[in-house]
């Protein structure tokens, strides 16, 4: 084990936040259950100089896409729901998709698609449907245009549609709006998996905040991970930062918080918070082939399922394999610094970012809070930084 890799990389994270690029962070990297490096450099908020605390609360992002796509391999072991069912089974408002052909938003010519939306296609990001910020083509406009989009500060514009309010008008909103390609053509990061997180609570019969909690959190001792964040705990709620050529500019406080609101909307695929120590939990599991603590979450076969190449996801600056919910690193991508080869992993809109190594039985992730706008690129760095370290750190 390289001592010298930690340091070196508390004091570029440290640097970071000195320039004003970071307002802070957390990382740990383990492996046999051993702690490689355990590092907090920064602020929960800067203007106060709140120190970052172990047990802040951060906002997950797209880190909450893996957690309900675990959720759903449950529900198909438990015989609820199989991989190749139409995910209209569940949800009828997606069972005649349109796919986009031709013209541009006012004079859109579409097709009806060759086949059902499948639940493997959500989880794989193969489904056809998008995101409101990930392109410009017409299908893109109509998102924007008609609010398909829930109500998140991550790629709005003031020129938006009234976003959706709850998960059952969202999935409406999909089900009227025109797929970006056939299903399963190829990848397109998307709302597919809060799709999911609907499926899950059509299957199930629970809320999806409850639905979590049996199957996952409350398993995994995730007691501080969630859609909501209670009044009590709102001092550990970190500040939410977007990084500017100015500097950070600060754009959501505890204070005003969506994660206040009880009535909005459940997205599995987006809108959870939460600690290190709970998510380093969720990797635990992920790393011992879905068990922890000596019980059984999910099966083996199914963590290999999820961690089996299906499509090339085309994430500029490269394209890497996707599986069921997770990138999978590749010697491409290890040579980029993005990802190590062999390993699982996810990151959120915030910078925060994971990987899971089941052959080495190691685990990195890193927690912050700040958006990072183009053109510049704190969040590649940050991710290069870490990944440089645990590849220093971990024996494999």
């Amino acid at each position: 084990m390289d001592a010298s890799a930690t340091e070196k990389l508390k004091a570029d994270l440290s640097g970071m936040v000195e320039r004003g690029e970071l307002p802070g962070a957390i990382v740990r990297i383990e492996q046999d259950g051993r702690t490689l490096a355990d590092i907090r450099v920064g602020y929960q908020d800067v203007a106060s100089q709140t120190a970052l605390a172990d047990d802040a609360l951060f906002r997950l992002y797209s880190m909450s896409k893996p957690v309900t796509s675990v959720a759903i391999m449950m529900l198909a072991e438990q015989g609820l729901l199989r991989l190749d069912d139409p995910a209209s089974r569940f949800l009828p408002e997606l069972a005649e998709m349109r796919v986009y052909e031709s013209g541009e938003l006012d004079d859109m010519k579409t097709v009806a698609a060759r086949r059902p939306i499948t639940i493997a296609d959500l989880l794989s990001h193969s489904s056809g449907i998008t995101y409101h910020f990930a392109g410009v083509t017409p299908v893109h406009q109509y998102y924007r245009q008609n609010g398909v989009m829930r109500d998140t500060p991550v790629g709005r514009t003031p020129q938006d549609g009234p976003p959706a309010r709850t998960l059952d008008e969202l999935v409406a909103r999909i089900g009227k709006a025109p797929l970006l390609h056939q299903p399963g053509d190829r990848f397109a990061y998307s709302y597919s998996t809060t799709m999911l997180g609907a499926i899950a609570e059509r299957a199930t019969g629970k809320r999806l905040d409850q639905a979590l909690r049996r199957m996952i959190f409350d398993p995994l001792a995730m007691t501080d991970t969630g859609f909501f964040v209670e009044d009590a705990d709102l001092p550990r709620l970190v500040t939410n930062y977007a990084a500017l050529p100015g500097g950070l500019m600060p754009i959501e406080t505890p204070e005003t918080s969506e994660y206040r609101d009880r009535a909005r909307l459940l997205d599995g695929g987006g809108a959870l918070a939460g600690t290190t120590a709970d998510y380093l939990n969720f990797c635990r599991m992920l790393v011992d082939g879905g068990v922890f603590q000596g019980r059984r979450l999910l099966a083996e076969d199914s963590v290999r399922a999820m961690m089996t190449p299906r499509v090339a996801a085309d994430m500029p600056p490269m394209s890497i394999p996707f599986g069921y919910g997770f990138a999978l690193g590749d010697a491409a991508s290890e040579a980029a610094g993005l990802q190590p080869a062999g390993t699982a992993s996810w990151g959120g809109s915030a910078s925060t970012y994971f990987f899971v190594d089941p052959n080495a039985k190691a685990t990195t992730l890193l927690m912050t809070h700040v958006l990072v706008m183009p053109p510049l690129e704190t969040g590649t760095n940050l991710r290069k930084r870490v990944n440089g370290a645990a590849l220093a750190l971990i024996e494999r």
